[in-house]
């Protein structure tokens, strides 16, 4: 279980860390065509579009993980509460 949780947190870093990639990449991408004037009107739609979904899907993948760090906290938790009654009965 710790192996599959461990290879799930690589995982989710790794797709964090393309995201945050993708995203800098196409916001770099439509200042830079801005400033220079080398975009049209649809390559900056585009451009602007796929630079928002991007950080929609970013916020919701980091939104994601605090709930899922807060699910594994209430679960261990839970455990240790658990245990200590035992050893208190």
């Amino acid at each position: 279980m710790a192996e599959e949780d461990s290879g799930e947190e690589v995982g989710r870093r790794e797709l964090l860390a393309n995201i945050r990639r993708l995203t800098i990449a196409v916001l770099d991408n439509l200042e830079e065509g801005s400033r220079d004037k080398t975009l049209d009107q649809g390559e900056k739609r585009l451009l602007s579009s796929s630079g928002a979904r991007l950080l929609r899907l970013w916020r919701s993948a980091l939104k994601d993980d605090v709930i899922s760090q807060t699910a594994g906290q209430a679960r261990t938790s839970a455990v240790v509460l658990k245990e200590s009654n035992r050893s208190v009965s």
